[in-house]
């Protein structure tokens, strides 16, 4: 396995909402990486090896890897929210949808070696059709990048960001970015003085850890009484998504709110 393992990941996906781990969402992008290496879209299982996992998860110093594999694809079987969606299949618009990503998780021991594990997943046929239609994709580069966040809320950001690279900066409401880190009304991050540390926070490991480097909040007392969080992608970007124009030009995917 080469030690560059890319996806091209849907942005219905990136921009969608969920509850998963640091370890589930890493877990979810070595299934994809592995549906779009052998093209298995229209496959009700697909068997993937623990080495495989392990590494792709970038999970070689875990040595509780069988257990926190495990861990991270029980809940890929909590569902994922997806805002103004239409599904691919049926045409149906939803302003809010939502469905698991895996619909049945194994573990297998293989007949022939009887030494290496497999794991036998079932990926919703919702998020399949998803993986392939056409549309929006955003390159991740699994290793070395993404897989080097410590926490969620940096890996969620990564991806989100990453899907919007050719903009100079995107405006997100409080109440937005509230959704999108899956932060609610108890949360310790619940007021917008604390959730802009926690972002702030958020895009410095992202500048050290990626390819983004020039990622950053923008401080002003106006965004700040608006309660909008303004973040620079890039100098040179040839698009700015404030709130009003993401009602007009921006994916319909972001929530508008």
């Amino acid at each position: 396995m080469k030690n560059n393992i890319t996806i091209h990941k849907k942005n219905e996906l990136i921009r969608g909402i969920d509850d998963y781990s640091l370890h589930a969402k890493r877990a979810l992008n070595a299934i994809y990486w592995a549906m779009q290496k052998h093209k298995r879209y229209s496959y009700d299982s697909m068997l993937i090896t623990f080495t495989t996992l392990r590494k792709v998860m970038s999970l070689e110093n875990d040595n509780r890897y069988i257990d926190t594999i495990k861990d991270a694809l029980l809940e890929l079987q909590k569902p994922m929210q997806l805002n103004n969606y239409t599904h691919p299949v049926t045409e149906t618009h939803y302003s809010w949808y939502s469905e698991p990503v895996l619909t049945k998780v194994g573990f297998l021991q293989d007949d022939k070696s009887h030494k290496e594990h497999i794991v036998e997943v079932s990926v919703s046929t919702l998020v399949r059709h998803i993986m392939q239609t056409k549309g929006n994709f955003t390159p991740l580069d699994l290793i070395p990048i993404t897989n080097q966040f410590r926490t969620k809320y940096a890996m969620k950001l990564y991806e989100y960001l990453k899907s919007f690279e050719s903009y100079h900066y995107i405006d997100i409401t409080h109440k937005h970015m509230m959704e999108l880190l899956n932060l609610d009304e108890k949360s310790k991050y619940r007021y917008y003085s604390d959730l802009y540390i926690l972002i702030e926070r958020q895009l410095k490991q992202i500048v050290k850890k990626s390819d983004l480097k020039e990622v950053r909040l923008s401080k002003s007392k106006e965004l700040s009484k608006d309660k909008i969080f303004r973040i620079v992608i890039r100098k040179d970007g040839v698009k700015n998504a404030t709130i009003a124009n993401m009602k007009k030009n921006l994916n319909p995917l972001i929530k508008r709110f």
